[in-house]
């Protein structure tokens, strides 16, 4: 009889481990699955970028969609000299940006922390919002809220801000 016990206990935690070991596999195919559509953009853009323009070097990736989903690198050619690219897929659309005739990442992360003293920055991202190039600086404010500041590619103007998220 304790025998039969001891069997029924082994073979139901064995289920219960089986059962978990699944769910975890399945979770992270799940989560792969979900971010293989940006992963494959990413390297779309990368290729693109590298065969098509100067960029030899990817210094960082960028995401926005803000109506228009848009996938960006930061670059520098065989010199140094810095560049950005955006590429929309939808439309299968691509732009070029030397970093000189813009504003860069940090001189739109100063731009912000000189304005927002109250506010740390979650992330920036470089996109394309109604028909131009644009930095959104996402962050969060002491009080806890979040929110958001689009900023011109070309000159640094503040064209959005949503607050008190």
């Amino acid at each position: 009889m304790l025998q039969d016990d001891t069997r029924q206990t082994i073979k139901f935690v064995s289920w219960v481990i089986g059962l978990i070991i699944v769910a975890f596999l399945a979770s992270i195919a799940i989560f792969y699955y979900a971010g293989s559509r940006s992963r494959g953009n990413d390297q779309k853009v990368t290729q693109l970028a590298t065969s098509k323009t100067p960029i030899r070097k990817i210094q960082n990736y960028y995401h926005l969609d803000r109506g228009t989903s848009s996938y960006a690198i930061a670059g520098t050619n065989n010199k140094g000299k810095q560049y950005y690219f955006i590429y929309l897929p939808n439309s299968k659309t691509a732009y070029l940006y030397p970093a000189a005739k813009g504003i860069t990442e940090s001189k739109i992360k100063n731009k912000f922390k000189s304005i927002h003293t109250d506010a740390t920055i979650n992330n920036i991202n470089l996109g394309w919002y109604k028909g131009e190039a644009v930095w959104k600086v996402a962050y969060k404010k002491q009080n806890g809220n979040l929110g958001y500041t689009l900023y011109e590619f070309k000159n640094g103007n503040d064209i959005s801000e949503v607050d008190n998220l």
